[in-house]
């Protein structure tokens, strides 16, 4: 037996070493369990489907130019489950106009863009769509209603 070795045998230090290496480890795994444990819960993605604008089942509407004009939306909010969505705050805006609804146990929200407007040189606007829910990310379409 080489030197080295036999004095590690005959050192009564020598298991002190592994076992607080051992220690040190299940006190690291214990302080990682409860670092995990309050890490909230992953984000989903929102899902916005325009259902119809003013009455009509599509995306596009027609109004007059060089007058401020209201258009009404219906929207629904999904997840990325394909389950709808309660509480989720829906805004669009565009054209000078605003509006906003909230979404209820339907996942539906029926709201007003007052004051859209489309100068009386230009062809058409789209109107930006957001949407907000808690434990989701947001949402956005820059193009969601395109008004000619």
């Amino acid at each position: 037996m080489s030197k080295a070795n036999r004095s590690l045998i005959q050192n009564e230090h020598g298991m002190e070493l592994p076992i607080n290496i051992v220690v040190m480890l299940v006190v690291g795994m214990v302080a990682l369990a409860a670092l995990l444990a309050i890490i909230p819960e992953s984000k989903k993605n929102l899902i916005v489907e325009v259902v119809k604008v003013n009455g009509d089942d599509r995306v596009t509407y027609d109004i007059t130019n060089g007058k401020d004009n209201d258009v009404t939306v219906d929207v629904k909010v999904y997840d990325s489950d394909n389950n709808l969505v309660d509480g989720a705050n829906v805004i669009i805006t565009g054209g000078g106009g605003l509006g906003s609804g909230k979404t209820d146990e339907k996942g539906e929200a029926n709201f007003k863009v007052e004051n859209v407007f489309i100068r009386l040189n230009q062809d058409s606007i789209d109107l930006k769509l957001v949407a907000k829910a808690n434990g989701f990310y947001d949402y956005t379409d820059e193009s969601a209603i395109l008004i000619t």
